[in-house]
């Protein structure tokens, strides 16, 4: 069962236990070792070997996050997207470790509050998978239709697939059905892409502020510790096109000029983030049932007419005029 939870999810169930061992009194390094020792968890034990080697907790989640698959600019919700993912989350958590850390801010409540924030990711890739669910069963299709109609004809008796290779006109429709559904399934993927997030980590930026602010420390340097710690151990977390800049910029300027606690600004801010984030990958994702549309009927359907339909009417001629 613990497999089909997001990795966010599984992470978020060990930090709280971290929080839980650290409240209680145990050194952070030791934690991490009384907690590789009952789960099973890869990564856990791949921090402690880490530890073990002279490394220092965030430095040690870090090194030990699985390394990305695919092009930082990549978008595709596939097994390997959900790799990269599963690495940005280990990397979420190292860069809010180090915030913790370097700001001085209590560990186990902060823990407690990058759980939360984990939580919300993985609820996020949920809602986001769901949404893709339907786009994504319909490219699979788009892109096997064409080879399931030649199967079917020859199923059915009709030698469609002689016709195919054995006369330049059959080759012609071969090579042209071929080159139609290769060019679908790109088109469709590249559709799918567009209506994936950006962003795999909206609000980041606004809740580890929130944990430097927590720390004691003013609003700027806050700010600069939260921004140089991603860049540093989390940079594929964070798209600054996101606009996550400019919603610090506004938050922390309210914060000042009101006199209202920072942090619970920052962190409904990035809750906030998130619920759009999500909004929009569904909007996208409705858009996409249209636009899949196209290559279904520029691409798909004549494929299928050049390999099911045209072999049938080739087949009907004389061999002199194939």
């Amino acid at each position: 069962m613990r497999s089909r939870s997001p990795e966010a999810d599984r992470i978020a169930a060990v930090v709280e236990r971290l929080a839980a061992l650290i409240g209680a009194g145990v050194a952070p390094g030791q934690a991490w070792r009384y907690l590789a020792e009952v789960d099973t968890h890869p990564q856990l034990a791949a921090v402690v070997a880490r530890l073990d080697a002279g490394s220092d907790v965030p430095a040690a989640i870090a090194r030990s996050a699985p390394p990305p698959r695919q092009p930082p600019g990549s978008r595709h919700p596939s097994g390997r997207g959900r790799e990269r993912a599963a690495g940005e989350s280990w990397q979420v958590l190292a860069a809010a470790w180090s915030v913790a850390s370097a700001a001085g801010a209590p560990l186990a409540r902060c823990l407690d509050e990058i759980a939360a924030t984990l939580r919300g990711l993985a609820q996020a890739e949920r809602d986001t998978a769901a949404a893709l669910a339907s786009p994504m069963a319909t490219t699979r299709l788009l892109m096997v239709l064409p080879i399931i109609s030649v199967a079917g004809a020859s199923l059915l008796g009709l030698d469609t697939l002689q016709v195919l290779v054995g006369s330049p006109a059959g080759l012609v429709c071969l090579a042209g059905g071929i080159l139609l559904t290769v060019l679908g399934s790109l088109w469709s993927r590249h559709l799918v892409r567009r209506a994936a997030p950006a962003d795999r980590a909206p609000g980041l930026l606004l809740d580890l502020t929130a944990v430097a602010v927590a720390g004691g420390g003013s609003l700027p340097a806050a700010r600069a510790l939260a921004t140089s710690t991603i860049e540093r151990l989390a940079p594929a977390a964070l798209t600054h096109e996101s606009g996550q800049l400019d919603v610090l910029t506004e938050v922390l300027a309210l914060a000042e000029r009101s006199g209202a606690p920072p942090a619970q600004l920052l962190r409904s801010e990035a809750l906030r983030l998130r619920r759009e984030a999500v909004a929009l990958t569904h909007r996208r994702t409705a858009e996409l049932g249209v636009w899949l549309m196209l290559p279904l009927g520029t691409c798909v359907l004549p494929a299928f007419l050049l390999l099911a339909v045209a072999p049938l009417l080739l087949a009907a001629l004389p061999p002199a005029l194939l």
